[in-house]
């Protein structure tokens, strides 16, 4: 079955310019493009719905209704990719996979660039979330227990370098506690840490 995604931020009102000529069923969200894609309502229910194959394209207006956040969208065209399913964008008149069910060159090429930028910003955080715990440590800002754990912040980051490397990697917290078989509030605390360490900055 070919779907439409359509995502139409909190100040657009019209979604009939994304649906001109669409085909199959609509799976549309008003959330900003920053909202990771599966923690969007409809998209998670798309990928649910690609998952029990349903589902064999994906037709958005532009690569940018996938997300704003380069990793974000990686992540997303992979996973289409892995469930065999098109992701076909209308105004660069890119199709991901090819009739033959391959990935189409331009689109790898696409998400190669995508995979280096990814990996530059990964290591870009792990670096600044280093420098942070070690001055934190020096500073004696993180001596006190997270909240709802007998560790610290730092000690509690440390414990799930795990979770850690998936957030790094721009994993959702859904995805993340999914990943790594930990619960959404053990990934939540951990996330809370590694954002009290950019306070630090």
């Amino acid at each position: 079955m070919k779907a439409t995604y359509v995502r139409v931020s909190t100040f657009e009102q019209n979604i009939s310019r994304q649906l001109e000529g669409k085909e199959g069923e609509v799976y549309w969200d008003k959330v900003s493009g920053m909202v990771a894609f599966e923690d969007r309502e409809n998209a998670a229910r798309l990928l649910a719905d690609a998952e029990a194959g349903k589902i064999d394209q994906v037709e958005v207006h532009s690569i940018d209704r996938l997300g704003r956040d380069a990793i974000n969208v990686l992540q997303t065209i992979k996973r289409f990719t892995e469930l065999g399913v098109n992701v076909k964008s209308q105004k660069e008149g890119l199709n991901t996979l090819l009739e033959n069910g391959d990935q189409n060159p331009v689109a790898k090429l696409l998400v190669s660039v995508l995979s280096t930028l990814a990996e530059i910003d990964y290591n870009n955080r792990r670096e600044a979330q280093r420098e942070g715990i070690a001055r934190a440590k020096a500073e004696g800002k993180y001596n006190g227990r997270a909240n709802g754990t007998s560790l610290s912040d730092v000690d509690l980051i440390d414990k799930h370098s795990d979770i850690v490397e998936e957030l790094n990697r721009g994993e959702t917290i859904r995805r993340t506690a999914k990943l790594t078989e930990r619960s959404t509030n053990t990934v939540q605390r951990v996330k809370k840490a590694l954002d009290g360490l950019k306070q630090t900055d």
